[in-house]
C-alpha cells in the first residue's frame, strides 16, 4: 500500500513568516523568481527533501520554497 506524504494531500497550505522566497530550485543559491507573501494562496505540487515545489495562485509565480516555512493549514476555511 502507497504511503502518502504531507505534500499529497489537499491544502490549505499557509507559511509560518511573513515572506519567502519563492526559488528556481531547491536550493537556497538558486535564483530568486518571486516571494511568497502571507496571505497569499498556493498550491503544493510535489517535496524533495524539505523543499516544496509550489505555485503561489495569487500571483502564478511556480518554484521551490523551504519547508521550514510551510506547514498545512489545520483550520477550516469556508470559501
Amino acid at each position: 500500500m502507497p504511503t502518502t506524504r504531507a505534500c499529497d494531500r489537499p491544502g490549505p497550505w499557509d507559511i509560518g513568516t511573513q515572506a519567502v522566497d519563492i526559488r528556481s530550485k531547491a536550493s537556497v543559491k538558486s535564483t530568486r523568481l518571486g516571494i511568497l507573501h502571507r496571505g497569499h494562496r498556493f498550491t503544493v505540487h510535489n517535496t524533495s527533501g524539505n523543499w516544496h515545489h509550489i505555485t503561489d495562485t495569487t500571483t502564478g509565480v511556480k518554484g521551490w520554497i523551504s519547508g521550514t516555512y510551510v506547514y498545512r493549514d489545520v483550520r477550516m476555511r469556508l470559501e
